[in-house]
């Protein structure tokens, strides 16, 4: 998926559920509501990296939403709103974000939560068509996936 703006490209590239630089493997899941009256969906992607590539990704990924705050388009879609959110405490840095995605004549908040750990970048993204304000995966979801990742969950 490539951004008309190269700025935007880190921004585009995890649209597609991919890092912008190349991943050494990368792996999906989507996430599902436990409770019935839960209208959040999304997906958690994690892509490994090499210990120098993996804080590039993030300091192009934080300068991008910085500087992509009006929008830009990939694949014919515009997304014409990004701003960015306080990031949870977690791993070795993270980064939060909203994308708001034109998509016909309604507005799809589109939240994204990204922690990077070492070499591997942990992608999630939410999206709530009912509640905007409900977009984002509960931090509490983040961290217990990042647990399991690390083996340290009981």
């Amino acid at each position: 998926m490539e951004a008309d703006k190269k700025a935007c490209q880190p921004l585009a590239s995890l649209i597609g559920g991919f890092t912008h630089i190349p991943a050494v493997s990368t792996v999906h899941r989507s996430l599902l509501p436990g409770e019935a009256t839960n209208a959040t969906v999304g997906s958690m992607w994690l892509a490994s990296h090499s210990e120098e590539n993996a804080p590039r990704v993030m300091k192009e990924l934080r300068t991008a939403v910085a500087e992509c705050s009006k929008g830009f388009k990939t694949l014919g879609l515009m997304y014409g709103k990004v701003e960015s959110l306080p990031a949870p405490k977690l791993g070795d840095e993270a980064v939060g974000y909203r994308i708001t995605g034109d998509i016909g004549k309604q507005k799809m908040p589109m939240t994204y939560t990204v922690v990077r750990k070492g070499g591997v970048i942990a992608a999630f993204y939410g999206v709530n068509m009912l509640d905007a304000k409900k977009a984002a995966i509960p931090e509490p979801v983040i961290k217990a996936q990042l647990e399991r990742i690390a083996g340290t969950a009981d």
